[in-house]
């Protein structure tokens, strides 16, 4: 039995699909089959059967798969504590940013970083949440910042903040959005997050809540393209709470009164069993302490 095959066991198990899985693992669908096939064969039971859009687990590998992702957590210990045993922490750790660096603390994170492990370097890259939920889980980052909750019980979230959204609007509406029923809020163009982002289903359900039908919208997730289409007059958009108070302060947008605010989970994200790594273990001690402080 070789970790690759029960590496490509939970992402088969997690994703319900070949293909899929072979994304995750960087594996070609047949060579997926193959571990699949000789896992199977040398536990002497099978772990899926076909399903009408992929496979599903069989009630032996429903069993067994949980148990697969604590071996290989296990493996991950082992692998750190070697790496202990060494020396000091070095090497490179992938970090996803869901939204702006400064807002996430990047740079306060990477001063403590020099500070305190000079040997480890950081390599930043800056996706939407759901990007970079999946790429923590296909190995492609070691860990990240995202919005909203952890769905995925191969990751651990460490909460770090709540900062609520508003809906805004240029200055010059303000009257109108003071005022403004759904029938108001309809007529307006609306930012759209794509769907990878926790934002669209906080969006949706804010329309069907006060029955807003937009009559237009502007599919957009950056803070810098959204900024300019909320002052410019040329959309309504979710902004997170200290854009709320810099525009309302400097007179550029105006709030929607009656879609409220509404907090967010901001969540520092891994995968389990990697908070024992040197490296990770570093990282989340100084992530805490920049959140913390």
């Amino acid at each position: 039995m070789e970790l690759y095959q029960l590496r490509t066991f939970v992402a088969v198990a997690e994703e319900g699909n070949f293909t899929r899985a072979g994304k995750r693992v960087h594996a070609t669908q047949p060579a997926v089959s193959a571990h699949i096939k000789a896992l199977e064969e040398e536990l002497g039971v099978r772990l899926f059967d076909r399903a009408p859009r992929g496979v599903e687990l069989t009630p032996a590998g429903a069993e067994l798969v949980q148990d697969a992702i604590e071996v290989l957590a296990s493996a991950n210990t082992l692998k750190a504590r070697a790496v202990t045993l060494g020396g000091e922490v070095a090497g490179q750790v992938a970090l996803g940013l869901c939204t702006d660096p400064a807002f996430l603390k990047a740079t306060s994170l990477i001063d403590l970083l020099s500070e305190r492990f000079p040997k480890l370097n950081l390599k930043l890259i800056q996706s939407p949440s759901g990007v970079i939920l999946s790429e923590i889980r296909a190995r492609n980052l070691d860990a990240g910042f995202v919005f909203a909750g952890n769905p995925y019980r191969d990751l651990e979230a460490i909460k770090l903040a709540e900062p609520t959204y508003s809906i805004m609007g240029a200055a010059a509406w303000g009257e109108a959005l003071a005022k403004a029923d759904a029938a108001a809020l309809s007529a307006y163009t609306w930012v759209m997050p794509a769907g990878h982002s926790p934002f669209r289903e906080l969006q949706l359900e804010l329309f069907n809540r006060f029955g807003i039908v937009p009559a237009r919208t502007i599919g957009a997730d950056s803070e810098e393209v959204i900024r300019p289409l909320v002052v410019e007059g040329k959309a309504l958009a979710l902004v997170r709470e200290d854009e709320v108070a810099a525009m309302l302060a400097s007179g550029q947008a105006a709030e929607c009164v009656l879609v409220g605010r509404h907090p967010v989970e901001v969540n520092f994200v891994y995968r389990k069993g990697d908070g024992d790594l040197p490296s990770m273990g570093a990282l989340i001690e100084l992530v805490r302490r920049t959140w913390e402080g």
